[in-house]
């Protein structure tokens, strides 16, 4: 099968974003932020930005599991939810989503290890130990089976949680993204995107600390046909999670550990997912490859293709996300 996605923008932009970048800080010092009081750099206008908070049937959270910090915010009632996010975003990607789902679900949507306000470690970026992360973070709050949702980075995650755990995952939807290891997707697109490449360099954090508000600004409209994707609080909420001391390195090792990923994988493919998974991509990036992509892992696949929406399924087309994740989560199999 071969993929055809418009990624000519992102190939010609990648090395212009990077020369860029690594001026701007060539040109200026890096301030070091305290995680308590981090900043978000508005360009040409600093301003101190605090945590971004739930709604108001939640609460956050940080919990010691798996030797690292892990932040997370819960609410609602009902069944576990525990949902994933991925590069670019934290926690709060899912909020325009909260009110719905806690109506139905206890939600747990945890910021992964490498950003915001959980841990930083050296090591263990590896999806099959951020899983682990997870596992043990819900045993933790009391939980054991649960639901599952995974976007971008947290997709992986996600496949590698119910790979290791399937007996405690009812149902899993891995939304717009692909799987290490998994061909021929995986070798077609992670040598056609730039950052994939970018990212894994060891110096990467180091370039773009600093200079989140100008990096992630431009990368948002990299993957993506659509304008105007976020609202101001979710811009300001993800900028200032990344400018957390650290969380550019720890967030780019997610990517630096692909190739243990790829190995993983080989060894979680042996055995195919049982549970029911809903394969969630965008039309202008996923959705013509993510169902057959999973039905290489699982042999209960649903698809859903969000129709007008790049990679950032959640903030393009929320309604339309809503909807699918209700429809698969409540439907009784």
């Amino acid at each position: 099968m071969e993929i055809h996605i418009n990624l000519r923008k992102t190939a010609m932009f990648g090395g212009l974003i990077t020369l860029l970048i690594l001026l701007a800080n060539c040109m200026g010092t890096n301030k070091e932020e305290s995680p308590k009081t981090p900043v978000s750099e508005d360009i040409g206008n600093a301003a101190v930005v605090m945590p971004a908070d739930p709604p108001t049937n939640f609460k956050h959270g940080i919990k010691q599991v798996n030797g690292v910090n892990i932040h997370y915010v819960i609410g609602g009632q009902g069944e576990p939810l525990v949902l994933l996010h991925g590069f670019a975003q934290n926690w709060y990607m899912w909020n325009r989503l909260l009110p719905e789902l806690s109506k139905h679900f206890t939600v747990i949507a945890p910021d992964l290890r490498g950003v915001g306000e959980s841990g930083k470690p050296e090591s263990g970026y590896d999806k099959k130990t951020m899983a682990m992360d997870i596992h043990e973070l819900v045993k933790e709050l009391g939980y054991q089976k649960i639901n599952l949702v995974g976007h971008d980075i947290g997709l992986m995650v996600a496949y590698a949680y119910a790979a290791q755990f399937g007996d405690e995952v009812r149902k899993v939807a891995l939304l717009d993204a692909l799987l290490p290891g998994v061909e021929p997707v995986w070798q077609q697109l992670s040598t056609t995107i730039w950052h994939f490449g970018f990212f894994s360099r060891p110096v990467a954090g180091e370039i773009v600390a600093g200079k989140e508000a100008i990096f992630f600004k431009d990368f948002w409209t990299t993957v993506t046909p659509m304008a105007h994707l976020f609202s101001k609080e979710e811009e300001d909420e993800f900028i200032r999670a990344y400018s957390v001391k650290g969380s550019t390195t720890g967030s780019f090792h997610w990517f630096g550990d692909f190739q243990k990923d790829v190995a993983d994988n080989h060894e979680f493919m042996k055995h195919k997912l049982e549970m029911p998974l809903l394969a969630m991509g965008g039309e202008y990036f996923s959705a013509p490859f993510l169902a057959e992509h999973c039905r290489l892992v699982a042999t209960n696949v649903t698809e859903t293709k969000i129709a007008g929406s790049g990679h950032w399924v959640v903030q393009e087309q929320t309604a339309q996300v809503q909807k699918g994740l209700l429809d698969f989560f409540l439907k009784n199999e």
